[in-house]
């Protein structure tokens, strides 16, 4: 039990809220990969893939659904892997990049070495996911990335400083619109 569930801060489940049924949000995001033409793969229940075409490369998306704390989360972890010495660097660019971001947020998962852009949303007290905003995340989830992406790859494998790398990053997005 969390401090705010003790202190009594989050709202309880009513019996009349128990009683109606919830779709999981994760049959909009099915929904919206079929429509796309994404390729997806529906991992469990509460767990789902979809990879997604990039100007600098293919995405893996994974979101994640928690009915325990009504919770949707997206991920994007990207592929590379940093080499040694470079970490200071990229967390120096995850701040730069982060400055940038209208929703979710960059974060260095120094376990496996890679970078991740995360979003969430709460859908707290029953609400339903709309089409509109399972489009936003998986919108805001690949501009992220394809900001981030190339910026990274500057760094880590061009050895540019994270302000240069970001500066070229935006220049060679704009020249490929």
């Amino acid at each position: 039990m969390s401090y705010a569930d003790d202190k009594f801060l989050r709202p309880k489940q009513s019996l009349k809220s128990l009683g109606l049924l919830r779709e999981n949000p994760l049959d909009v995001f099915c929904r919206l990969s079929i429509a796309e033409g994404y390729e997806n793969e529906r991992v469990d229940l509460n767990e789902l893939h979809i990879a997604l075409n990039g100007l600098w490369c293919d995405h893996n998306v994974s979101i994640t659904w928690n009915s325990a704390s009504e919770q949707l989360q997206v991920f994007l972890i990207f592929e590379s892997r940093t080499i040694g010495g470079r970490s200071d660097n990229i967390c120096r660019l995850i701040s730069l990049l982060n400055e940038r971001l209208s929703s979710g947020h960059f974060d260095y998962w120094d376990k496996n070495k890679s970078l991740v852009y995360r979003d969430s949303i709460s859908l707290r007290g029953g609400a339903n996911l709309k089409t509109e905003q399972a489009m936003d995340m998986i919108a805001l989830a690949l501009d992220a990335a394809e900001r981030g992406y190339p910026a990274s790859q500057y760094v880590i494998w061009a050895g540019k400083s994270p302000e240069d790398a970001l500066t070229s990053a935006l220049v060679d997005l704009e020249s490929n619109k």
